[in-house]
């Protein structure tokens, strides 16, 4: 469950249709991320891509490797 997430997390959100997906499944469930984010601050978007979720590292790998460096960041940070 995402409300229960304690360390920082960042999601890399694909705005591609998914492969099995019915109808607006994946709109409805990126519509959700805004309130799963303000209740828990240790989640945040780190950037929405134009691919879907079975392309995201194929096609858009430099914005997940931005999300790890930004996590990382953090660590170093001391939070």
């Amino acid at each position: 469950m995402p409300d229960n997430i304690t360390v920082p997390a960042l999601y890399v959100v694909a705005s591609g249709t998914s492969l099995g997906s019915k109808g607006d499944e994946q709109e409805r469930i990126r519509a959700s991320l805004d309130g799963m984010t303000a209740r828990n601050a240790n989640i945040k978007i780190s950037t929405k891509v134009a691919s879907n979720y079975d392309a995201i590292i194929k096609k858009d790998s430099p914005a997940v490797a931005e999300a790890v460096r930004e996590v990382a960041a953090l660590d170093r940070g001391g939070r």
